[in-house]
């Protein structure tokens, strides 16, 4: 199976939609959605990378690259809504994806690479430690700003 990994085209956002609806169980308007990648997906601290098998589109992240002010000349590297499909688990796509995610990273000489999890999915923790990731003593805190 040929996994091909790129970034994300305007036009394959409502498919890209679909798979993150169905993996994370959580919807935000296409519409609002395809204005706002108009709107950043310019700026090179931004990427959307898909995995697509067959020319579909079978995973997903987001990689923002940001600086600390007061932590060294090195940006670091935030992941969110990595997914991969269900059916295609299990199967390289999310190894290529992650794959890729770090030659960006390396690309763009960043000290690290940072991403959450929620605690239930302990199939995917197995697969980011098998990558190399650790998980470590922090915790991440969230407030929703509605």
């Amino acid at each position: 199976m040929e996994v091909i990994i790129e970034d994300l085209k305007y036009e394959d956002i409502a498919e890209c939609y679909e798979l993150c609806k169905e993996c994370f169980n959580e919807e935000y308007g296409l519409e609002e959605v395809q204005d706002l990648y108009k709107e950043i997906s310019k700026q090179s601290n931004y990427r959307f990378l898909v995995a697509k098998v067959n020319n579909k589109i079978v995973g997903y992240t987001s990689a923002i690259m940001a600086y600390n002010l007061f932590d060294g000349k090195r940006p670091f590297m935030t992941l969110w809504w990595v997914c991969t499909h269900p059916s295609y688990r299990r199967q390289g796509v999310a190894t290529k994806l992650f794959n890729r995610i770090e030659e960006i990273a390396i690309e763009n000489n960043c000290e690290l690479i940072y991403f959450t999890s929620e605690v239930e999915r302990t199939g995917a923790h197995k697969f980011y430690e098998s990558m190399g990731y650790k998980s470590n003593s922090d915790k991440a805190f969230i407030k929703m700003l509605d």
